[in-house]
C-alpha cells in the first residue's frame, strides 16, 4: 500500500478494526486497518473465499487477540465493496468485459474434417460450440451445440443446429444468430449468471476457481491500446483454466446438483464401508485434476449409485485428505455422451469436466455473496 493509490470505501466495525477498499486504478485491495496498533494490513479478495477462515488481530492489551470469522464481517465487506462498484469505474468495466468475456466462452471450434468430429483433440472438446462444415458445399455447415440442451433451450435452437452460410463461422457470426441471447434468456442461471459472476470476480482479484488470477486481474484493468487490445482465449494459460472449468460446469449444468462431493481420509475404506464395490482405477498425471498426480477408483453400488476416490499422490493445498464424488450412475453415463460430440467416451475427459463443474459451483457459491448486491446478478 502507498500514497499514491486512494481509499474508495471505509467501514468501522468495532472498536477494535475497521475495513477498507484500496486502488491504485487496478483491481483493489481489501485493507484491514487495526485501531489498536495503528497498522494497516493489505491483502486481495481471493482471501475472502475460504469461508471457514478466521482473522486474528493484536488487541489493546499485549499479548491479547481479537478474532473474526468472515461471517462476522460479511455485512461490513457488503457494504464496502458495494461503495467502491459505486465510487470507481467497476460497473461500466464490468459490462464491457462480461460482454468481451461470453464472446470467448462461446467462440465455436471449427471442425471441416468428417474424422475429425469422432476424434476431438481436447481443445475443442473443451469448447461450447462446433462449426461443423463437414456436410455440404465449401464455407456451409451449421454452428453445433456442445452441450446437452433443457426442454426450454430447446426453443431456441432449431434441431439441426444453426446455418452456417458463405464461411461466416465466427462467434460474431454466432452472436448474429440470437440463440445465445435466446438461452440466457430461457435458463439464466446457466448462462447469464456465471458470465457476470466470472466476470466480477476476475475484475476483483478473486481466485480463478482457486488459481491465483490476480496479474491477469490488473491486466484487465489498464488502458486498452486501441492498436494492441487485450485479446485471449478460453484455453489462455492466464485464465488458469478457468475458463474450461466453465465449460465442464455449462456443459453438466443439469447433472452438478446430482454430484456430492467431501473430503475422507481413507476414500477406499469409506466407500466399501458404504457398501461401493471397487471397479477399476484411473490414474491422472498432474495439472488434469489438481497441482499433483491422482489417482482415481471407480466404485460401483447396487442401488445404480457410483462413486470416485481420488486420491492425490503427493501434498496439495487445495483440500485435506482424499475425495470422494458420488452421484447416480447414469449421470456418468450420460456425461460420457455429452463430452464426446458423437465419439469414443473418453473417461479421462469426463473426469475432469465433472470435477471441473463442481469445483466451479463451489467457487461460485464462496464469490457470490460478495458481489450479488452490485454485480447485476440474478
Amino acid at each position: 500500500m502507498d500514497d499514491k493509490g486512494e481509499i474508495l470505501s471505509s467501514c468501522e466495525v468495532d472498536e477494535n478494526i475497521d475495513l477498507q477498499i484500496w486502488t491504485k486504478g487496478l483491481s483493489p485491495r481489501l485493507v484491514i486497518r487495526n485501531k489498536n496498533q495503528n497498522s494497516k494490513k493489505l491483502i486481495r479478495l481471493n482471501w475472502l473465499e475460504n469461508r471457514e477462515r478466521k482473522l486474528s488481530v493484536k488487541g489493546k492489551k499485549r499479548g491479547s487477540s481479537v478474532e473474526y470469522g468472515l461471517g462476522d464481517l460479511l455485512p461490513h465487506l457488503q457494504r464496502i465493496l458495494s461503495e467502491y462498484a459505486v465510487y470507481s469505474p467497476f460497473k461500466p468495466h464490468l459490462w464491457k468485459f462480461a460482454v468481451t468475456l461470453e464472446k470467448v466462452l462461446h467462440t465455436p471450434a471449427i471442425v471441416s474434417e468428417k474424422g475429425e468430429l469422432s476424434l476431438l483433440p481436447e481443445e475443442k472438446r473443451s469448447c461450447l460450440w462446433i462449426a461443423d462444415l463437414t456436410g455440404g458445399k465449401k464455407g456451409e455447415g451449421y454452428f453445433r451445440p456442445f452441450f446437452p440442451l433443457s426442454e426450454k433451450e430447446r426453443e431456441a435452437l432449431p434441431e439441426a443446429g444453426l446455418p452456417i452460410v458463405e464461411n461466416r463461422r465466427s462467434v460474431e457470426d454466432l452472436f448474429k444468430t440470437g440463440a445465445i441471447r435466446k438461452l440466457a434468456n430461457q435458463t439464466p442461471s446457466r448462462w447469464h449468471r456465471t458470465i457476470r459472476v466470472m466476470s466480477a470476480a476476475m475484475l476483483l482479484a478473486f481466485s480463478f476457481c482457486e488459481e491465483d488470477g490476480s496479474e491477469f486481474s490488473d491486466e484487465l484493468w489498464r488502458e486498452e491500446n486501441p492498436e494492441n487490445p487485450l485479446t485471449f482465449r478460453i484455453d489462455d494459460p492466464r485464465l488458469m483454466g478457468l475458463g474450461r472449468k466453465f465449460v465442464g460446469y455449462a456443459r453438466h449444468f443439469q447433472a452438478v446438483d446430482k454430484i456430492t462431493v467431501r473430503a475422507s481420509y481413507d476414500s477406499d475404506k469409506e466407500l466399501q464401508d458404504d457398501r461401493y464395490t471397487r471397479k477399476r482405477r484411473v490414474e491422472f498425471p498432474v495439472g488434469l485434476l489438481g497441482d499433483v498426480e491422482y489417482s482415481v477408483t471407480f466404485f460401483e453400488r447396487e442401488d445404480e449409485m457410483m462413486a470416485l476416490g481420488c486420491k492425490p499422490r503427493g501434498a496439495t493445498l487445495r483440500h485435506k485428505g482424499d475425495l470422494i464424488y458420488v452421484f447416480p450412475a447414469p449421470v456418468y453415463s450420460d456425461a460420457l455422451i455429452h463430452d464426446s460430440f458423437g465419439g469414443a467416451p473418453d473417461d479421462y475427459f469426463t473426469v475432469m469436466q465433472l470435477t471441473s463443474a463442481k469445483e466451479f459451483e463451489r467457487w461460485m457459491n464462496n464469490v457470490v455473496p460478495y458481489i450479488a448486491s452490485f454485480a447485476g446478478i440474478v
